[in-house]
């Protein structure tokens, strides 16, 4: 596998490479969906690191990066069978029909920084994008060149920012996975989520877990209905067990000792400098103060007021 891995590029366009985990991760996932040799698109498609294990019978991708492009046509014994388009993919518009969209799209690009013709583009299908970023705009237009799945690497902020809301609901009940993953990228520590769409069908519930891919492991799964359906998923806390009873013990034998130490020591005051000290007053507001809570518990009735 040959990878365009220019930093400094990658970073002008918001771009990250998918580590070897996350790879494995997606294409079985493909596999589960769309099954062995499927048709994919990719609109970000890089040197086509995303696909390296997904084994597509065809491949169509669309990359603005020249040199990425050099780069993913000299994978020629990986994807035989390929296309790519450099250029941007909001002016992208070939008729294409594919078993399924793999992206790993820029994150956070931001609506009114792109190039005029860009926004232009853009608001042709979508007129109601005028601001914030664009990766709602990446999720929503790849739908347009699948028949089945959608299957999209993305920074965790799609699933609550209010610029994204329109995103959430046009999709509405297709939303199939929801994932949390760890350790996604070889060349920055943030999660991502990885969401899975249907083309078609209504989905009311929602898988969702979180993947490691340090341990290639799945830490956590849950399902979720539609009310909840854009929640990240998250790992229960497991509390410690607290024992009441030996916290309770802990604690009355502490007061039992202060008040003894106390009791002990103002006898000793009493005794050794003759001080006029209530001693006797004192034990019997602890006697008479027993007494209340003695009443409280055995007939539920607080006659102690103040306390």
């Amino acid at each position: 596998m040959i990878e365009h891995n220019n930093r400094e590029i990658a970073n002008k366009h918001a771009e990250f490479i998918t580590g070897k985990e996350l790879r494995q991760y997606v294409a079985e996932k493909v596999k589960k969906y769309v099954g062995e040799n499927p048709s994919v698109f990719d609109g970000a498609i890089g040197s086509g690191q995303l696909e390296q294990y997904i084994n597509p019978s065809k491949l169509v991708g669309v990359e603005i990066q020249e040199l990425a492009c050099k780069t993913f046509e000299q994978n020629s014994d990986l994807f035989p069978n390929r296309e790519i388009f450099n250029m941007s993919f909001f002016g992208f518009s070939e008729k294409i029909k594919t078993d399924c969209v793999v992206m790993n799209p820029p994150f956070s690009l931001k609506f009114k920084e792109l190039p005029e013709e860009d926004r232009l583009n853009i608001q042709k299908d979508f007129p109601w994008k005028k601001s914030g970023v664009v990766d709602d705009i990446f999720i929503l237009k790849s739908l347009n060149y699948t028949d089945k799945f959608a299957f999209h690497i993305c920074f965790p902020g799609i699933a609550y920012r209010k610029t994204e809301q329109m995103m959430r609901d046009l999709i509405g009940n297709r939303l199939v996975e929801m994932n949390l993953v760890y350790g996604a990228f070889e060349d920055t520590a943030i999660s991502v989520l990885f969401l899975i769409i249907a083309k078609e069908g209504n989905y009311d519930k929602v898988h969702k877990e979180i993947y490691d891919c340090k341990t290639k492991t799945v830490l956590h799964t849950e399902i979720s209905d539609n009310d909840d359906k854009w929640n990240t998923p998250t790992k229960p806390v497991e509390r410690e067990a607290i024992d009441i009873d030996f916290i309770n013990q802990d604690l009355d034998r502490m007061v039992l000792r202060n008040l003894e130490n106390h009791l002990q020591s103002t006898l000793g005051i009493i005794r050794e400098f003759n001080a006029d000290i209530d001693y006797l007053g004192f034990i019997d507001k602890v006697e008479s103060l027993c007494q209340e809570y003695r009443l409280a518990y055995n007939f539920g009735v607080n006659t102690f007021g103040k306390y």
